[in-house]
């Protein structure tokens, strides 16, 4: 029988049971909204029956039954995962979320995991509620790509898995389970966090310069902190956010997106002179680039 694991959770929610909850104490909204570009969306806690629905069903099926678990992982997974509950972190618009959450789903299906203890929440992916949950379930949980997959132990957490595993679901689950020193990916964001302080502040160049010497190479792709620096705008943690931006552009200097994405974090704070520069660098690197002539446009015209 298909999606037992999902009917299981649908009949948890009909019956009214009173089970012990996950830490996000929220109801199921199963909202759908539209997005800046009139994209539809989900958004906030939903039930996982809704991916069987179009058009998420499409590539839900598809992914969900194309896998194949890994069998003997999963059977050492099964008494660890006991007593434990599980956040998933995902966007019906990402490409990542689409291909993991499945697959996840259908390991958890395998091993027999308690779907009280499962909670699925979905983010948004507008400039102004970037990552962010309806309901904002997102606050202090640092989630800065999505799926993120947060494991607790009653009220502490455990560990995640973020965005795609670094061997495979099953044997990052594994590692993080059995606390091997699981290191999931973006380590560059987990050092800016962990090791750098006054981050809120504004750093100098001196500072970021030496930054960018440490962090890039643990940097996976420029997206990395362009990613993390969209998150902190659309919380509107400005002098981070520009802090994150500018580093990204000492790590790539030769990229024409991180002085785009800089660009716009200084035409959110209504900082022309250097939104004008950081564009004016964009098309430096890239010629022509109708972004960058159309914002320096409505830039020098309010000038």
């Amino acid at each position: 029988m298909k999606y037992i694991f999902i009917m299981a959770l649908l009949c948890m929610i009909v019956s009214g049971c009173n089970h012990k909850a996950i830490p996000s104490h929220t109801p199921i909204i199963n909202a759908t909204i539209l997005n800046e570009n009139n994209g539809q969306v989900l958004a906030g806690h939903c039930s996982p029956l809704i991916l069987q629905t179009p058009p998420y069903n499409e590539w839900f099926s598809k992914n969900y039954n194309e896998y194949t678990v890994d069998s003997a992982t999963v059977h050492l997974l099964q008494p660890l995962l006991q007593n434990k509950t599980m956040e998933i972190f995902l966007g019906s618009w990402c490409g990542d979320s689409k291909r993991e959450v499945p697959r996840m789903l259908k390991i958890l299906s395998a091993a027999n995991f308690d779907t009280n203890h499962l909670k699925l929440i979905f983010v948004n992916n507008s400039t102004a509620a970037y990552k962010q949950s309806s309901q904002h379930e997102e606050l202090g949980k640092n989630v800065h790509h999505v799926p993120t997959f947060i494991v607790y132990e009653g009220e502490k957490m455990e560990g995640r898995i973020i965005e795609s595993p670094a061997v495979s679901l099953e044997k990052d689950l594994l590692a993080l389970l059995n606390s091997e020193n699981y290191i999931p990916k973006y380590k560059a964001i987990a050092y800016w966090q962990q090791k750098v302080k006054n981050r809120n502040n504004n750093l100098s160049e001196a500072k970021l310069q030496s930054l960018a010497k440490d962090l890039g190479p643990l940097c996976l792709r420029t997206g990395e902190f362009n990613a993390y620096g969209y998150v902190l705008l659309a919380q509107k943690n400005y002098a981070e956010a520009l802090n994150v931006f500018r580093l990204n552009c000492y790590i790539y200097p030769g990229n024409a997106d991180v002085y785009d994405s800089l660009g716009e974090a200084f035409m959110t704070i209504d900082n022309k002179p250097e939104a004008i520069k950081n564009y004016e660098k964009v098309l430096q690197l890239r010629p022509g680039d109708s972004n960058a002539t159309k914002r320096l446009e409505q830039l020098k015209q309010g000038i």
